[in-house]
């Protein structure tokens, strides 16, 4: 059988701002932010150097057209490519 699909696409720039919007808004809820902050940092930047980092613990689903899904840890799609291949 072969690899899924669906686990090895990269990810997509609309799920990479879901994950920075979403975390930005945590943050601005009183989330503990997960990288050190400067003074100046806004909620978004903070999210954007979490998301660099690859330090947020957040799992991707993606849905199949038959209405399946699969789950896949953030950590695996942050990946270089050289490692994935």
């Amino acid at each position: 059988m072969s690899e899924d699909p669906y686990r090895t696409r990269p990810l997509t720039r609309y799920e990479k701002a879901r994950i920075i919007a979403g975390r930005a808004l945590q943050l601005a809820l009183g989330a503990f932010p997960l990288v050190p902050v400067k003074p100046d940092d806004t909620p978004i930047e903070i999210a954007k150097r979490e998301f660099e980092a690859g330090v947020l613990p957040i799992i991707i689903r993606r849905r199949r057209p038959d209405g399946s899904y699969v789950d896949i840890p953030l950590k695996d799609l942050l990946k270089p490519i050289e490692e994935v291949a």
